[in-house]
């Protein structure tokens, strides 16, 4: 069951949608809500790593002012999330610490039931890859499952899971179960597999599952690139659930190719488990 909703924040546009999609899903699983802003340590150091040549720099005083700065600003967005949340009847407790953001993150997910983040950070440059370098290290290490948000605010309107079999699809296929009685979301399981049997068989595997918790899955099957099928059966409104590695030959080092290509390219919300 979900319990603890870690939401990581810098306040920057494309955590809004992470905050709302936080905040409803620690409203619909009466979760306690955990907003978290990393002041990043490499920003307070910076000064210390520049070549001022022979300009006399007085490194103190440049720590002690970024540090106000990164405070006053952590304050400000952990304050709106509180005030917006909290309105909602969800508990909510913030936190402040400073380390590299996603070490920090990951140390936190550990006593989380789920992670939510947004797609990219204040300066990530993510537009070229689609995901910023802080949410692709957090989903590829985080010890708990974690939900990549859209980069528009969006309510899901359905669970979208991608089974192939695998252990880490069959882990999200536990937690999706747990997240559609607790956000009473419709769940279309899609498989893909280029034999048709095959792909049949692994959706009707996870219907079962589900059925015997009380749930009804629509089952959808495809032959072909599963990374191409899956962004094809996704829609914006889906909650899209799928295991960090396949069973594909080419894999990346931590996470899956076809999760991560998935996530860059998707239009909506994406679950990772590990």
């Amino acid at each position: 069951m979900i319990r603890r909703v870690l939401l990581a924040t810098d306040g920057s546009d494309p955590a809004l949608a992470a905050e709302r999609l936080a905040g409803w899903l620690a409203y619909k699983t009466e979760a306690v809500l955990e907003a978290l802003y990393v002041r990043d340590i490499r920003l307070i150091r910076m000064p210390e790593l520049m070549d001022w040549g022979a300009i006399s720099v007085p490194v103190p005083v440049y720590h002690k002012e970024i540090e106000e700065i990164l405070s006053a600003r952590a304050e400000a967005v952990l304050k709106r999330v509180r005030r917006e949340t909290e309105n909602a009847g969800v508990k909510v407790e913030p936190t402040i610490r400073t380390g590299v953001p996603y070490e920090v993150i990951v140390e936190e997910a550990r006593t989380a039931d789920l992670v939510v983040l947004g797609r990219a950070g204040e300066a990530s440059g993510h537009e070229a890859t689609g995901l910023g370098s802080t949410t692709e290290r957090v989903v590829r290490t985080s010890p708990t499952p974690a939900i990549v948000a859209a980069l528009e605010p969006q309510e899901p309107r359905r669970l979208l899971l991608a089974y192939d079999g695998s252990d880490p699809a069959t882990r999200a296929l536990h937690i999706t179960a747990d997240l559609a009685g607790s956000l009473s979301l419709p769940v279309a399981v899609l498989s893909v597999h280029d034999d048709a049997l095959k792909a049949e068989s692994l959706a009707a595997e996870a219907a079962v599952y589900l059925e015997d918790h009380g749930l009804v899955a629509e089952i959808l099957t495809a032959d072909g690139d599963p990374d191409e099928r899956i962004l094809e059966a996704e829609q914006p409104d889906d909650l899209l659930a799928m295991g960090a590695f396949g069973k594909g030959l080419i894999r990346s080092l931590l996470l899956g190719s076809t999760a991560e290509l998935v996530l860059r390219r998707a239009v909506g919300p994406v679950l990772v488990v590990r």
